[in-house]
């Protein structure tokens, strides 16, 4: 076995002492388990807080491995992390290591401090804007020690990744400046967006303006759904996308249509590109290497999804802007007529743009304009179709682009969303802060949400399918055949009353045929006449409302005469409520929006009726017609339907923004 594969790997030494003029004693108190099932750590010093634990997260303490809750951690204690565990350490300053997945590291106490020691995995040291002053006012160091190496941070705000994998070793810095001194070397300064390799006992410096370079690996585009298109570089003509997909070469173009979207996917990761409705964008390039992948594209035009691998440093570089992430996080970038707007959906990722770095995190939006500078960041709030938990809900909707699953509670969870119920074909994974998120809603098809609590514990889930709006008969164009003869005619309607069609025998002689309707209760006058040449007589929707007549009709000669007496035939109009459906009238989808827009339509007898979260009278017919702002962008009204024993079902009219 090499010297390299050897050595301990002590990785992490956070010294959290004093300076030599102002020491203080150590506490050596007897601590508490961390849970009840935790061994006696005995006379040990507390090291640190387990602040935060996501998944699997065991403890190990006197040789005996258990689960781990939060609590304090001491002398000799270890932490392993399963492949989707993740531990959050915290120190007297407000200081934080947070352990990523798959990985152990142990406490112990070093010469004046303490020494975390990794044996494999990423951790990630941050040094708040604003410190705490720790219990006794003494002064905390930081230091970072491995095989290869000694980094020593200073008191100002920073941010730097550790990463211990097989034989090699990497400490990036993402945000501040650290001094890096190599194993017989001369001490290197490394400030933001640099970073530290070591391979075989070779130390390499990645200053922030070099390009790394990296293996090229192919990009493989799809369709999603509806119509994908590609053209190839140097090519004058758009074609369609195979079914089996295509690989794409760098200069390679794809475009969507309405209603479609492209899925594009990086050999040998796990991340993945969706291009949404009416968007286009160009493949420069792709690269991988070791555990770094980077996709470089031009966004033309639409909506971007990203998601970043789970057990990767991902960079998704685009003209002006580079996301960067080393977790899963998912993202949904804009273009707009200045440049970009970047939604995290989950996790955390860095946006860079030259020598400017800022965090962003799931429930943010960065508003990135001009040639550069700082992004402007707010939180984002959920889009108008806000679905609760529960299975089967319905969502009829056209062009609406986003759906926001929400759930009871606060503080950091992690977020599953995937179209089968299994959850073996995952859309969307990784941590959030808020309790929601905003997902892209499908044109067709289901999404399956779950979501968990750091500690691994479900606190939500639910279903929706979503579809085109069905297309209920059109209740205004129903033609009723009436026909003439003793037996009373009934027709039965929702919505508004219906057009009606009276038949009757052709009269020899006869060159029209004038018919006269009345209502039962008043023969004196007739409410509709009309003279006509056929033997049909054919009257508008609503001409007759609900109610009880007697109609006629008589043939007429070329000079006008009767030829005959006209015989009353009877017919009832009746309202009937029991439709299994929600009606809407209006308004219609691409209708321009304005202030307030009016909402008609009818609703199932059993139903409750909500637009845009506000409640709706229904009139004893179930009827509506109401006035409503509409809300969001693309303009929306939400119609929200409840019935006892049913899914929620969800109607969606999309209107047409006014202006560029």
């Amino acid at each position: 076995m090499s010297n390299t594969r050897r050595w301990l790997w002590v990785l992490l030494l956070v010294v959290m002492g004093c300076d030599e003029e102002a020491a203080a004693p150590v506490s050596t108190a007897t601590p508490a388990s961390l849970d009840a099932g935790a061994p006696d750590a005995g006379p040990a010093t507390q090291l640190a807080v387990l602040d935060e634990l996501r998944g699997e997260v065991l403890l190990e303490r006197g040789g005996r491995k258990v689960p781990a809750t939060k609590g304090p951690l001491y002398s000799g204690d270890a932490l392993e992390t399963g492949k989707e565990g993740a531990a959050t350490l915290r120190f007297s300053d407000g200081r934080s290591v947070e352990v990523g997945g798959a990985a152990r590291v142990g406490l112990g106490e070093g010469s004046g401090g303490v020494v975390l020691t990794v044996e494999r995995g990423i951790v990630l040291s941050r040094v708040p804007a604003r410190t705490e002053a720790p219990a006794g006012g003494r002064k905390v160091a930081l230091t970072l020690q491995t095989p290869f190496g000694l980094t020593r941070v200073g008191s100002e705000p920073s941010e730097v990744s550790v990463e211990v994998a097989g034989d090699s070793g990497r400490v990036e810095v993402k945000l501040g400046a650290i001094e890096f001194m190599a194993k017989g070397g001369e001490p290197m300064n490394v400030k933001t967006g640099d970073a530290v390799e070591v391979s075989a006992g070779k130390v390499e410096l990645l200053s922030a303006g070099r390009v790394v370079e990296l293996a090229p690996i192919p990009v493989t585009v799809r369709v999603g759904v509806g119509r994908v298109e590609m053209l190839a570089r140097g090519s004058k003509r758009w074609r369609t996308v195979r079914a089996a997909g295509e690989v794409l070469a760098a200069g390679d173009g794809v475009r969507t249509k309405p209603g479609g979207s492209a899925e594009l996917t990086l050999a040998g990761s796990t991340s993945r590109l969706s291009l949404g409705p009416i968007g286009e964008l160009v493949v420069e390039g792709a690269g991988q290497g070791g555990k770094r992948d980077e996709a470089r594209l031009e966004l033309r035009q639409g909506r971007l999804g990203v998601q970043l691998a789970a057990d990767r440093q991902s960079r998704v570089v685009l003209p002006g802007l580079t996301l960067e992430g080393d977790n899963a996080a998912r993202l949904a970038v804009r273009r707009t007529a200045t440049g970009y707007l970047v939604d995290a959906q989950t996790g955390r990722i860095t946006l860079v743009r030259g020598d400017s770095r800022q965090a962003l995190r799931a429930g943010e939006r960065a508003t990135v304009s001009g040639e550069s500078g700082a992004a402007r960041v707010e939180a984002l709030e959920p889009v108008p179709l806000v679905l609760g938990p529960g299975e089967g809900l319905e969502v009829f909707h056209q062009g609406m682009p986003e759906v926001a699953f929400s759930w009871e509670g606060e503080g950091e969870a992690v977020v599953e969303v995937a179209s089968d119920e299994g959850f073996t074909q995952p859309l969307l994974f990784g941590a959030v802060f808020r309790p929601f998120i905003n997902v892209p809603a499908p044109a067709r098809g289901a999404l399956y949400w779950r979501v968990r609590s750091k500690e691994g514990r479900e606190v939500a889930r639910g279903s929706a399918t979503f579809a085109p709006e069905r297309l209920a008969r059109d209740l205004d164009r129903v033609r009723n055949v009436v026909p003439e003869g003793p037996e009373k005619t009934t027709i039965f309607y929702q919505d508004k009353p219906p057009s009606v069609t009276f038949t009757y025998a052709a009269e020899e002689a006869a060159e029209r045929y004038r018919v006269a309707v009345y209502r039962a209760s008043a023969l004196e006058k007739p409410v509709v006449e009309r003279t006509v040449t056929d033997t049909r007589a054919a009257l508008e929707a609503g001409a007759l409302g609900e109610g009880s007549y007697l109609w006629s009709v008589t043939p007429l000669s070329g000079a006008g005469e009767q030829l005959k007496g006209g015989r009353m035939n009877k017919l009832e109009l009746v309202y009937d409520n029991s439709v299994p459906t929600l009606l809407l009238s209006q308004p219609r989808n691409g209708l321009p929006v304005a202030a307030k827009v009016r909402a008609t339509g009818v609703a199932p007898v059993d139903a409750q009726l909500s637009i845009n979260g506000r409640p709706v009278p229904l009139d004893g017919k179930h009827r509506f017609d109401t006035w409503v702002e509409p809300v969001g962008a693309p303009p929306l009204l939400v119609f929200r339907m409840t019935r006892p024993g049913a899914p929620e079902v969800y109607t969606v009219r999309t209107l047409k923004q006014r202006g560029p």
